[in-house]
């Protein structure tokens, strides 16, 4: 229920008048210049922390050479898993399939069904050990992808952390690029299985290996640039602001304690100018026609 902002009474549901049936005071507009004051504090601290987060967002984009490598590089790593780094065929009674270890190749092997199938045949005991072997090394090559997508992913949404997202996009590449290479030992294993194999046969590609390469461009930029850091300038009193939002949100400073404007700067000392000239002119054009009359 509504209560009265000055004497606290309580308001039936009859009482639509603004005025305080008790003590009659004005409630609309009771209070309205401190509240006004408040509300343009908070807009003033609120707004800080949108440009900050549009500066580091422009940042992340644009800025240094770096970060310019860093947008160029980012797609490598899964382009490169369209280059089939292997392929394997089944030559089963009634079966007839023909997949490769890339990423059409996966998508393929898990949308058309072979995976299951795949996955059935690793209890064979004749020719479990190749559809095994099979199996493994599609986990890892999945597992390669995944890192390139997240490469990609971090690369994309480094504005989130200016300070952190590279240190995570170099530390999953460096984690692809080893999934890559221990990919790479998975397909040549299997393919030395399935040559005894009268169903199963397998062979290498070089797809992997430009992979390495991919992932470790990836690492190598992201982590120059982690250690060197990217460094928005923001506009004067942004980020001082910034700490005040922080320290009124978390209870240690009370807003109705805060000047108005909170920080004061050039911005802000021209705006406090022109309304002093306003005020100046208004006063005056009142002086002169209290004269004329």
């Amino acid at each position: 229920m509504a209560k009265c902002p000055k004497c606290g009474n309580k308001l039936r549901i009859f009482d639509i008048s603004q005025f305080c049936p008790k003590c009659g005071v004005n409630m609309r507009f009771y209070n309205f210049e401190e509240n006004f004051i408040r509300e343009a504090k908070y807009s003033e601290l609120s707004q800080a922390g949108l440009k900050v987060k549009l500066r580091n967002l422009k940042y992340s984009f644009s800025g240094s050479k770096l970060v310019t490598a860093k947008l160029i590089v980012m797609l490598l790593p899964v382009l490169s898993m369209l280059i089939p780094s292997g392929s394997f065929t089944v030559n089963a009674p009634f079966v007839s399939i023909d997949g490769s270890f890339g990423l059409l190749g996966i998508v393929n092997t898990v949308m058309g069904g072979t995976l299951s199938y795949i996955l059935s045949m690793c209890s064979s005991a004749v020719t479990g050990a190749a559809f095994t072997a099979l199996r493994n090394a599609l986990i890892c090559v999945v597992a390669a992808l995944l890192c390139a997508v997240f490469c990609f992913l971090f690369s994309l949404l480094g504005f989130i952390s200016i300070k952190n997202m590279q240190k995570i996009t170099a530390v999953t590449a460096l984690l692809g690029a080893v999934l890559s290479v221990v990919s790479l030992v998975m397909i040549g294993s299997f393919a030395s299985i399935s040559s005894s194999d009268m169903l199963l046969s397998g062979k290498m590609g070089f797809g992997l290996i430009v992979s390495v390469i991919m992932f470790a461009a990836v690492f190598v930029v992201n982590l120059m640039l982690w250690k060197q850091g990217i460094h928005p300038v923001y506009d004067e009193g942004v980020e001082e602001r910034v700490r005040i939002f922080k320290e009124v949100k978390a209870g240690r400073i009370n807003i109705d304690d805060l000047p108005q404007p909170v920080v004061e700067t050039e911005a802000t000392r021209k705006i406090e100018e022109e309304i002093a000239k306003e005020e100046a002119a208004f006063f005056e054009s009142l002086k002169k026609s209290e004269k004329e009359e």
